[in-house]
C-alpha cells in the first residue's frame, strides 16, 4: 500500500497545485475491451484506502455521452441488442469531443486526490477520429495540441474481453487494428503505457501493483 505521509498535506493544497501535481492514469483501448470496468474497479480499490484517497476521481467517457446524444438527435432509435448505425461524424465532432474531455479531466484533477482515473482521452480521441475520418482529419490534435503529463497509460488488449454488443458499438472487426494503433501512439507521444492482460481480477491486481510504483516514485520527489 502507497504511504500516505509524503501526500498528507494535500488537502491543503490549492486546486491549482492539485491540478498539476496529480498523477493522471489515463486507460484506453478498443471497443468492448473492459476499460469502464478496469477503471471503475481501480477507483473503488482506491477510495477503499481511506483518508486523501476515498476523494479518488474518475473521468467518464465524454465521447459516449456525446454519441447517444448525436444518434438521438438524427432520430435513430436503438436498443441494446440494436445494431450500431452511422451517426455522420464530422471533424468538428471530435473536436468538441477532445476538448470536453480534456476541460473534464482538468477539473477533476483539481478536486481529487493524489491519483486520478481517466476512462479515455483527448489522444484517445485522436484514433477514435482516425477510425471513422482517416488519417487525413487531425480535428481532435488540433484542439488539444498539448496534454498535461501523464503518470501512465493502461492499455486494454481485447485479446482477453469478448465483444459485447451495447447498441451503439460497431467496431468489432476494428478491435486488432485499433490495439495497434493505441501502441503506435503511446510509443510517437514518448508516453509511459503498459499493456493490461488476464481476467478482471488480473487485470486490477496488476495496475494496483504499477500504480501504486508510479505514486512510490511520485512521493520520493515531494
Amino acid at each position: 500500500m502507497t504511504d500516505i505521509a509524503p501526500f498528507a498535506a494535500w488537502d491543503e493544497l490549492s486546486p491549482t497545485a492539485r491540478e498539476e501535481r496529480t498523477a493522471r492514469v489515463v486507460v484506453v483501448g478498443a471497443e468492448s475491451t473492459g476499460k469502464t470496468t478496469l477503471t471503475q474497479d481501480l477507483v473503488k480499490h482506491y477510495r477503499s484506502r481511506g483518508g486523501i484517497w476515498k476523494n479518488t476521481l474518475w473521468v467518464s467517457e465524454f465521447g459516449r455521452d456525446y454519441t447517444v446524444r448525436k444518434i438521438a438527435d438524427l432520430g435513430i432509435s436503438f436498443d441494446d441488442d440494436a445494431e450500431f448505425r452511422s451517426a455522420d461524424w464530422t471533424s468538428r465532432d471530435f473536436a468538441v469531443i477532445a476538448l470536453e474531455q480534456q476541460r473534464l479531466e482538468n477539473v477533476a484533477a483539481s478536486a481529487g486526490s493524489p491519483v486520478l482515473f481517466c476512462d479515455t482521452d483527448a489522444l484517445a480521441t485522436q484514433v477514435w477520429e482516425r477510425r471513422y475520418l482517416g488519417n487525413e482529419s487531425t480535428a481532435a490534435r488540433e484542439a488539444v495540441p498539448t496534454l498535461p503529463p501523464r503518470a501512465l497509460y493502461l492499455l486494454t488488449d481485447h485479446r482477453d474481453v469478448m465483444f459485447t454488443q451495447d447498441g451503439i458499438r460497431d467496431g468489432e472487426q476494428f478491435r486488432p487494428t485499433m490495439t495497434q494503433w493505441f501502441v503506435d501512439e503511446l510509443k510517437l507521444h514518448g508516453e509511459r503505457g503498459q499493456f493490461v492482460r488476464g481476467d478482471r481480477a488480473q487485470r486490477l491486481a496488476e495496475c494496483i501493483a504499477l500504480i501504486d510504483g508510479v505514486l512510490a516514485e511520485r512521493a520520493a520527489q515531494l
